[in-house]
């Protein structure tokens, strides 16, 4: 003879009512909630996050750019403000070197020129990644509207 469960042992998904997490939604929202995905929409998906991460690496790198670009010109007020007859003493890796200020000058000037240039190409890089998440924004909300969310 075999045992038989009784209709008290069934598991939620042999009867007819919704799942106990979700009986306190209405059932339009449940229903409603269930958009198929294309293929190309998933590409789709699968490219705004990819834009996404690039944008906060680009986005951490214009920060650190910013940074740096302080930096220098911090130094390079402080070199024309000091007045060593032995020169200024540069740090090259672990080491400092006696320097003359010309060239501290013009050594600082030409790291804040490479710096603002990164900084020029980071900030383009960046408005070209923000117009095709833009875009991708605006087609992917205008197939799933509310069931996907995009935002950072």
């Amino acid at each position: 003879s075999r045992l038989r469960p009784s209709a008290q042992t069934r598991c939620w998904f042999e009867r007819r009512d919704p799942p106990p997490a979700i009986l306190g939604a209405p059932m339009a929202d449940i229903e409603g909630s269930d958009v198929e995905v294309a293929k190309e929409d998933q590409q789709n998906i699968n490219r705004f996050s990819r834009l996404n991460l690039k944008y906060e690496e680009l986005d951490f790198e214009l920060i650190q750019l910013k940074k740096d670009v302080q930096t220098y010109k911090d130094a390079t007020e402080e070199v024309e403000g000091c007045m060593e007859e032995d020169g200024i003493r540069y740090r090259v890796g672990e080491a400092y070197m006696c320097m003359a200020e010309d060239t501290v000058t013009e050594k600082l000037a030409k790291l804040i020129e490479e710096a603002d240039s990164k900084l020029t190409t980071k900030t383009d890089e960046i408005e070209e990644v923000k117009i095709e998440m833009d875009k991708l924004k605006k087609l992917l909300y205008s197939k799933f509207k509310n069931s996907i969310n995009l935002e950072r």
